[in-house]
This record gives structure tokens, sequence and C-alpha cells, in this order.
């Protein structure tokens, strides 16, 4: 799903189409003193595979970098679980998403349909025990690193703790790993309980920021971070205030060069859902807010129902235009979660 830039405050992201099939994504190939655009066509009904192996890459839930002319994608594996019949049918240590083995997988492309597959960039002994999600990689001016992002349920019972969940943070100085535990239980971040998967967005200053769902009900927070993204800059505090309403998840934070304003973006929740979600985009001068609604995407207003058939993932910059990612859980053929498709 592609997205073009406008300058009207009122269009959420100024969708020009929704792509079914392919998806031709405008790439921007930039020199000291020139800059020339490319295309590329992604299909959304093929899986993305290593173009060494052949291999369906296994990336869930994460986010795209691009450094230079390469795309850096990273995201959760799952390994070859079959699918439950539905999402989040059962969350004890064992069935499918909830498994004790997730890694943080990465690929990388020039043209983002070309991918190498690099693999694990967070070794197990590298964060805790418990199950992990939602990955999510900034990089971080002030201390010349890569900062990982993600959440981690402990078990308790021989089940995932969703109200015990809490972050970590491992870092890097390359790009590609590997990753070592930098903070393993953040402190300070402002939710009580059941944090969700984070959205790590930078600012052109380096300021860096936390876009969060929290609590049973599923509202969504932004938060500032100190420089080295590593923790809160206030404990608990220098947030935004709750960014629209309740039971919504998969959230993510960007910002348009081209108005200056910064958006958050989520959807309805849907664990591991086949059916997808809406995607609703809330805007701001101020990365702190206050954010006020922009408009929805990804819903036929006559039925309700999603018409994309995934759940938000992230908004991104190609150096010539915006994709929107998401995930299509419980998609793939074979039922294999590892197989499940992306979708942009």
């Amino acid at each position: 799903m592609a997205q073009q830039q406008r300058s009207r405050r009122g269009d959420a992201v100024a969708l020009v189409s929704v792509v079914l099939l392919l998806l031709l994504l405008t790439l921007c190939v930039c020199g000291p003193s020139w800059v020339e655009a490319k295309q590329s066509v992604v299909s959304n009904v093929a899986p993305r595979r290593d173009m060494n192996t052949g291999e369906i890459m296994d990336i869930h839930d994460g986010n795209t970098i691009r450094v230079g002319d390469t795309f850096y994608w990273f995201g959760a594996g799952y390994g070859k679980c079959k699918e439950m019949a539905s999402g989040c049918q059962s969350i004890a240590v064992g069935a499918c998403g909830f498994n004790l083995n997730h890694t943080v997988n990465l690929a990388v492309s020039t043209d983002l349909v070309n991918w190498k597959f690099l693999g694990n960039v967070l070794p197990t002994s590298n964060r805790p025990a418990g199950i992990l999600f939602g990955p999510w990689v900034a990089y971080s001016k002030h201390a010349d690193h890569y900062a990982l992002w993600f959440n981690m349920l402990p078990v308790v019972n021989g089940h995932g703790d969703f109200d015990g969940a809490y972050y970590a943070v491992a870092t890097s100085k390359d790009i590609t790993g590997p990753y070592t535990l930098a903070n393993r239980n953040v402190s300070g971040i402002a939710y009580k309980k059941l944090p969700d998967s984070p959205s790590v967005f930078v600012d052109d200053d380096g300021s860096g920021y936390l876009a969060f769902t929290h609590e049973d009900y599923h509202i969504n927070t932004v938060q500032q971070l100190t420089p080295d993204l590593l923790g809160p800059l206030v404990p608990f505090g220098a947030t935004s205030e709750t960014i629209g309403n309740p039971n919504n998840e998969g959230v993510l934070m960007f910002k348009r060069q081209d108005t200056g304003l910064y958006y958050v973006g989520f959807g309805t929740c849907c664990c591991f859902c086949a059916e997808g979600t809406d995607v609703k985009f809330y805007s701001s001068r101020h990365p702190l807010g206050p954010y006020t609604f922009s408009g929805e995407i990804g819903r036929n207003k006559t039925t309700g129902h999603s018409i994309w058939h995934a759940q938000t993932g992230e908004v991104w910059w190609t150096g010539a235009e915006w994709v929107l990612y998401g995930d299509r859980w419980q998609s793939a053929p074979d039922r294999i979660k590892a197989h499940d498709f992306s979708y942009w």
C-alpha cells in the first residue's frame, strides 16, 4: 500500500491507491550532487524470499530502516509452528505465537524486491527469558549506536503474563548486529500494565520518542526518550495525552517533512487475527501532541470490514514515497506462522 505526499492537513497520509496484487514503489537513489528515482514492483501475493536460498523469510511485527541505498528490514521470527484455529486461541507457552524461541530477524535489500536474509541479530543469551514480540530498531545520533526495543512477556504458570509485560533494549554499533542487552527492563515508561509492541521515532534533531499501547483497555501514548534511546527522558513524564479511543493497538509514528506534521497511527485490536484491521491516523504539530484525528484507511465504510486484511505495522519512507506495512496473520497456505504474508 503506497502513499504519496500532499499538503492538506486533513488528509491522513494522502492515500492514493490500495494495491491488492502488485505495488509499484519509487526509490530515491541519491549522491552528493544528484538524485535519481528508480522503481520496483513488489508483490503482495507472493511471499518475500531469501535471494540465496529461496526460503520464505520469517520477519513480522518490525520496521524498515534505510541507510544509504540499503534497506534493513527487522522483525520477529516466530518459527515453523502451525497457526491456531484463531489468532490468540491460547497464550500457553508452546502455542503458536507464544513460544520462548522467538528471534529478531534481519533482511537487507537495495530494491525492496531482492532480499538477503541475515537471520537472528539478538542471540538468546543477549535477552531476558520469556516471549518476545515487536522488535523495533532506531539510530541514536547522540550515542552513535542502533537501539533495538522489544516487548517481553514473562511466563507465569505456563502462560504469557500480559499484565507483567515490559520493554527491553539492546544496542549495536553495527546495524546488522549482533545486539547486546543494554536495558533489561526499562523503567519509567508511562504505563501501569500491559505494554504492547513499541514504535520508536527519531526526529530531525535526534530527539527520540516511544509510541506505545498499554493498559487492558488498549490506549496509545507517546513519551520522549533519552538521547541514547535507552529509556524515558523523564520517568513517567514528558508524555502526550491519550491519543484516540481505547481498543486500538499496532501503533506507529512518523513525520512528514513537507508539512512538518507528526503522525501516530493504529488499528482496532486484532490478536494475530486473519480478518485484519483498519488504520486510524492522528496528527500534531508537536511530537507530544495534542493529536487530532486526521482520517482512516483500510476499512470498508459500508461493511465495516478490513479491506487489506492486515494488522498495522509501520509507515516508512523509501526516499521517494510512503509505504504502509502490515502483517497478514493466518495467511500462509501451509498454516506455518513463519510463512504468513507481509503486506505493503
